[in-house]
This record gives structure tokens, sequence and C-alpha cells, in this order.
């Protein structure tokens, strides 16, 4: 490697960098409140509130704006919940799509030194190996006959001396190689320690922003939770008063168990095959699928920064879009929600340092906290966040750092096409 090649690692890096303190900076710049305001859950009127509301217009009339003020507080509160989740969401997407970056390019570095610094000992010896030689080929014998010789030198002699010459320059030259090459791994190096002082600082960020937008992802599943808890009943019950009907907690119930019974069938019905599970314990996420694009640096197609591509994505010839996608392996769901460029997004820790994730999908079936096995239904395919077509985004992280998920995945027993 020659110095003219320093450049370019080092532009890389700094684009690297600059990138990620931008995204930061831009994810930073908007800022929800700390949290939503708490659930207003004691405030709900019960069914014997509305009975008695019924007996007097102006006792209704309050009753039917009260329950309408809940409605629209429990739809702001959920409404404000989901934007502060997205929010989180995006800017650990944005930390950690830095991180990820800036640790490839500062491992690209890594191996450039290794490199320069090979080619360096190798000039070494082999400048060496030419000084050794020059010095057995020019030692007493050719002042011997220099000193003998006057001034008829023979050809052997003119030869001799040319040899020795180009000999000594070539040696010369090899030893600037060498040298050239020691000051490049050397830079690199430097380099690359500063690279990975910075990625500290970035994967901290990125766990830290992953911790609050799993926080956030919970209140905003709280509060629809909430929601869907109770928006049926006041609705229910706002009917019963605005159309003055009769009705009790009794005839809501048998409704709410109708459509329960109804969603129990409906979750029967649409359960998926089990994909192939490797003697490893771990089964293809998309079984069948093919990858249309791998790991590795690229041009962002949405964005156009030249960002890592952490990830392979997987598709089908026809039909990706709302198929099943399954949990690699046995684990606990550590990420469930909006994670920016990744849409909606899965990351389950299978312990021992490894985790995997599934980015783009359009229905997610786990949340935070839920433990799944290999091979279970998780989400189902999409075309959510910066993408440009249904496809699954599948990663594998060691120790929070992404890999390349195809050798991995293929030791484990499965294979993408």
């Amino acid at each position: 490697m020659s110095t003219d090649q320093i450049p370019t690692g080092l532009a890389r890096l700094r684009l690297a960098l600059v990138a990620a303190a931008s995204g930061l900076a831009v994810a930073a710049a908007v800022v929800f409140g700390a949290g939503v305001a708490p659930a207003f859950a004691d405030d709900y009127p019960t069914w014997d509130d509305v009975k008695n509301a019924q007996a007097n217009a102006e006792a209704k009339d309050q009753e039917v704006t009260r329950i309408q003020g809940l409605i629209s507080e429990m739809n702001a509160q959920v409404s404000a919940a989901q934007q502060l989740a997205t929010q989180r969401g995006t800017e650990y997407q944005t930390a950690q799509t830095a991180y990820d970056t800036a640790n490839f390019v500062a491992g690209e570095l890594e191996q450039q030194a290794t490199d320069a610094r090979t080619t360096a000992e190798a000039s070494n010896r082999q400048a060496g190996q030419l000084a050794a030689q020059l010095a057995r080929t020019g030692g007493n014998d050719l002042s011997l006959n220099l000193l003998v010789g006057g001034e008829q030198l023979s050809n052997d002699l003119l030869y001799q001396l040319s040899a020795m010459s180009k000999l000594a320059e070539k040696t010369s030259q090899i030893y600037a190689k060498a040298q050239q090459d020691t000051n490049t791994a050397t830079a690199l190096t430097a380099q690359a320690e500063v690279a990975r002082d910075e990625l500290k600082g970035l994967a901290d960020e990125a766990l830290r922003l992953r911790d609050e937008a799993v926080a956030a992802q919970q209140q905003a599943e709280a509060a629809l939770q909430e929601q869907e808890d109770h928006q049926v009943e006041l609705q229910a019950q706002l009917q019963v008063l605005q159309e003055n009907r009769v009705a009790t907690e009794a005839d809501y119930q048998k409704g709410v168990d109708a459509r329960a019974e109804a969603a129990r069938a409906a979750a029967a019905a649409g359960l998926s095959t089990l994909p192939y599970i490797a003697a490893s314990g771990w089964a293809s996420p998309f079984p069948g699928a093919f990858s249309s694009d791998e790991y590795g640096m690229r041009v962002n197609p949405v964005s156009g920064a030249y960002l890592l591509h952490s990830g392979i994505d997987l598709v089908y010839n026809g039909g990706t879009c709302g198929a099943t996608v399954y949990a690699a392996a046995e684990g606990i769901v550590n990420y469930a929600g909006w994670n920016g460029g990744y849409g909606n997004f899965i990351q389950i820790d299978h312990g021992g340092g490894i985790a995997t994730a599934y980015g783009h999908n359009t229905t997610l079936l786990v949340g935070n906290g839920t433990y799944v096995s290999v091979g279970q239904p998780i989400a189902y395919a999409g075309t959510t966040g910066n993408s440009t077509g249904c496809h699954v985004h599948f990663e594998v992280r060691q120790n929070g750092t992404a890999i390349n998920p195809r050798p991995f995945m293929a030791a484990q027993g499965i294979e993408f096409g």
C-alpha cells in the first residue's frame, strides 16, 4: 500500500463520522415532551352512571359531554404516545446506523494497516537479502581485481560493476518502499485508533436511545391498550345516551365475548406452517426466499448516503408483502416497534451476545418482552420505513455489532438463495 491510498480510507472514515454526528444532531433536534400524560382510568363512567343520567335531560347532556371528552382525550393520548414512540425509534435507528457504518470503516482501516505492515516486512526482508548478495559480490575479490587490473578492465569486470550498481539501486528502492509502507501502516493504525475511540461514544448513544425507544413504545402500547379496553364501551354508552335506548352492562358484555370469539377463530385460521428447523435449533426467517441485496457498504437507495447495509434483504419472486416472517431462533424480543428507516422493526435477543433483527414489516405479531420460540410467526413482511419495495431486512448482531448474516446462518445450517 502506498501513501497516496491513505486519503481514501480517511475520507471514508470522516464521511462516516460526519454522517454519524449530523444524523444524531438531526435526531436530537426534533424532541417531543419527556413523556405522555398518565392515563385517567379512574374517571370512566359506569353503566349505572349511564342509567341514572337517562332520567334527567340535563344530566344526560352532561354525561354525553363527559364521555365525548374522555374519548377525545384518549385519542389524543394515543396519538401523542405513538408520535413519541416513532420519534424515539427514528433517533435509535439513526444512531445505530451511524455506529454500524463507522465500525465497518474502522475495521477496513485496521485491515489496511495490517496489509501495509505485512508488505513493509516483506520489503525489508527482500532488501536485506539483496544487501547480503551485494556484500558477497562486492567484497575483497573485486577490490583486488581493481588494484591489479590497471587500465585493462575486463568485460567481465565491467559487467560486474554494472550489476553491482543496479543491485545497490534496487536495494535502495526496496528499502525506501519498505519505509513508505511502514509509514502508511503507522498512519492507518493511528486513524483506526481514533475511529475506535469515536465508536465507544456512538455505541453508548445507540444503546441509550434504544432504551428510550423501548420505553416510548411500551408507553404507546399501554395507551393503545387502554383505548382498546375502554373506547368500545364508551362508544356503546354514548350511543345508548344519544339514542335514549335501554341497555345494560350484560348486553355490552355479550358483544365483547362475541368479538373475542371471532378474533380467536380468525387467529386460528391464519396460523402459518412453521418453517424447517435445523439441527442447530435455528430456522430461516423467510423460508424459500432469496437475497436481493447483500451485507456491506452501499449507496442507500432512498437517502443516497454511503452507509453500511447491515443485513441482507430477503424477497420472494411473488407475494412478498404480507408473507409471514419467523423467529430465526428462540429468545426474548428486546425491541418491537417503529425504528426509523427500518419501519416496523423487531429485534430478538438469543443470549450469548447474539441477536437477530427484522425490518420493514407491515404488521408485528409480538411485543417488547415477548418470549418467542424458533420458527414462531413474529410479523408480516411489508415495505415500511425507507424501503423501495416489499422485503424483509434481516440482521445478525454479535455483542451489538452487525455481522454478515449469510455466513453466520450458513454455520447454523440455514442457507439463503
